[in-house]
């Protein structure tokens, strides 16, 4: 008996070691790391919710000249009576197009963006903001600008998995985020042909909001599948020889 007391002992220390590693424990000094929205923060399944997130600029007009995406950021280990201030720093990703500062978005030292970047007293979650801007470049390229949490005087960094996050944007037609396992076997696999061919026979933008909205009703979803199998069908018949393809040369397909 005292053998397996002592086991238990061991094991319990070995567990709570191995949570303050992974999890960081309540009494550790001051951590920050980012995490999914609020309303789904005990939810482990979202805990890595909201890594990536892509933009277009194509939906807007000329006038608007930038865009801000939002990542949630938590502080771990309690709350303070003063606005506590954090850093975030660009990670080059290799072999991707990596945005400009000042140029795809604003630079993370902007002075505009200061009260931003903020923890503010007696909370402990903020909204982060990543301001785009609607570059030129962006109608014939798409950028990934990643970023990370950098430690300063207020906080350490928090779990490794969750110190990053990554907005991807364009101002060209792409492949919205909705756009999934569940949409390929409805409409088939993406293709830029495709997306703007859906645009054009339906009026309707095909973006996250639709794409989501439409998931949630079968009825609805079955009508604008007839839709679009029925314009594809047309366009074939009326361009004999010449299907519909797309921007890979293969042939466009609602299943």
């Amino acid at each position: 008996m005292k053998n397996l007391k002592y086991i238990f002992i061991a094991t319990v220390l070995l567990l709570l070691y191995s949570c303050k590693e992974e999890y960081y424990l309540f009494n550790d000094i001051k951590r920050l790391q980012f995490g999914p929205d609020i309303t789904r923060i005990y939810t482990p399944s979202y805990n890595l919710a909201d890594t990536t997130k892509s933009y277009t600029f194509f939906y807007e007009s000329a006038v608007k000249q930038q865009d801000t995406l939002f990542f949630d950021i938590y502080a771990i280990g309690g709350v303070s009576d003063k606005d506590r201030s954090f850093k975030l720093e660009q990670v080059a990703v290799p072999g991707a197009e990596n945005a400009v500062a000042g140029k795809h978005y604003k630079a993370f030292n902007d002075a505009s963006l200061a009260s931003k970047y903020l923890i503010k007293a007696g909370t402990v979650n903020a909204k982060v903001p990543v301001v785009m801007l609607r570059d030129a470049s962006l109608k014939t390229t798409t950028v990934t600008l990643k970023f990370q949490i950098v430690e300063n005087e207020n906080f350490s960094t928090g779990e490794p998995s969750n110190i990053w996050r990554k907005a991807i944007f364009t101002d060209r037609l792409s492949q919205p985020a909705s756009w999934n396992s569940t949409i390929n076997s409805l409409f088939g696999k993406y293709s830029v042909v495709k997306h703007n061919f859906m645009i054009e026979k339906t009026g309707q933008k095909w973006d996250n909001d639709f794409i989501s909205a439409i998931l949630t009703d079968y009825a609805l979803v079955t009508y604008w599948k007839g839709v679009v199998k029925v314009a594809l069908i047309d366009y074939n018949a009326n361009n004999p020889g010449k299907p519909l393809t797309d921007e890979n040369g293969e042939l466009v397909i609602i299943p």
